[in-house]
């Protein structure tokens, strides 16, 4: 694995779409919203860059942050994770905030502060071929709402696949958010036809509005690898190799928020970890359930702090899996 910050060209991961601060109650209230909140790191792409990049591999967010103090600190952040700053961006609209109130579960409820927000800006023009050169490029379909996001989505997809990148698609069903279900269903289908992996939650699945969502998904994602996610029950993995599943490890829930950007930073981490210099998805069933097994104790530790990158800062023990992992792969 490289180093964070290598000043090699090529990046192991690359992530597109929004950085932000979700902002949580520092005594959380089961009625609403309280008088004080703390910050956290957050966004999905985001959140995947960090992890990946405490787990010492080489990764960058591709969005943008603000030009005030919000985007300012949360630079440092991402940056004192070892996130590599190739692709975070500074724009002249404000930092995006969110602020998370969480049910007795621990399960997340999201009210967005987005609107014409640095993250909401980001144009094709801003996306620049160094931002793309990684061995995997992860993007979600929300960022295909927006007109402008979408076009800058699309650049970076092209540009990395053609660098020679593998698409990974996190699905982010959410019907609602789309002008209408064709917009929806044509984004999804153009994605997932291109992807080498895509990782879907059994909600996302139900949430398709086809009549057998989970038929029509498999039907598209034929060449590649169908990630699916069970919440505290563990994941699936559907592919060339067959279907594998990993339970999920026990875990007291504080929050849930990241949970399954924690489990895809972790399975990509062990994929380039048992491929060094293969920039192509494996199919031995042996990687393919080490790296399910990654991703889901990365998933339940996700859970134990509030924020989606709290309780991974000490990822020791999961790098000396990595690195078992890497002398095994070589």
């Amino acid at each position: 694995m490289g180093s964070n910050n290598s000043p090699s060209p090529g990046l192991d991961v690359a992530a597109f779409g929004e950085i932000l601060w979700d902002c949580f109650d520092e005594v959380p209230t089961s009625t609403g919203f309280g008088d004080r909140f703390v910050r956290r790191i957050g966004g999905a792409p985001a959140n995947v860059a960090c992890t990946l990049a405490r787990l010492g591999l080489r990764a960058t967010v591709v969005g943008a942050v603000g030009d005030d103090a919000f985007g300012r600190d949360l630079k440092t952040a991402l940056l004192r994770a070892g996130v590599d700053e190739r692709g975070i961006l500074t724009l002249p609209e404000r930092t995006g905030l969110t602020f998370v109130s969480r049910g007795a579960s621990g399960q997340p409820s999201f009210l967005f502060y987005r609107h014409e927000t640095a993250d909401m800006s980001v144009g094709s023009h801003h996306v620049v071929p160094s931002m793309c050169d990684a061995r995997y490029l992860v993007v979600g379909t929300s960022t295909f709402i927006v007109r402008k996001l979408r076009a800058a989505s699309r650049r970076f997809v092209r540009t990395g696949i053609k660098k020679g990148g593998a698409l990974v698609v996190d699905l982010n069903v959410r019907a609602h958010l789309w002008k209408d279900l064709d917009s929806l269903l044509g984004v999804t289908d153009e994605l997932v036809r291109k992807a080498a992996i895509v990782k879907a939650s059994d909600d996302d699945v139900a949430r398709l509005p086809v009549a057998d969502p989970e038929r029509w998904l498999r039907g598209r994602c034929k060449k590649g690898v169908l990630l699916r996610t069970h919440g505290d029950k563990g994941a699936t993995a559907i592919g060339p190799f067959g279907e594998l599943f990993a339970p999920s490890k026990p875990a007291a829930c504080v929050d849930a928020t990241g949970a399954g950007d924690a489990f895809l930073a972790g399975v990509l981490a062990s994929l380039v970890a048992q491929s060094p210099g293969n920039s192509q998805v494996i199919s031995s069933p042996d990687c393919w359930q080490s790296a399910l097994a990654l991703g889901c104790a990365l998933g339940a530790k996700a859970t134990l702090a509030e924020g989606a990158v709290t309780a991974l800062e000490d990822l020791h023990e999961e790098v000396a899996i990595l690195r078992t992992l890497g002398h095994r792969g070589n």
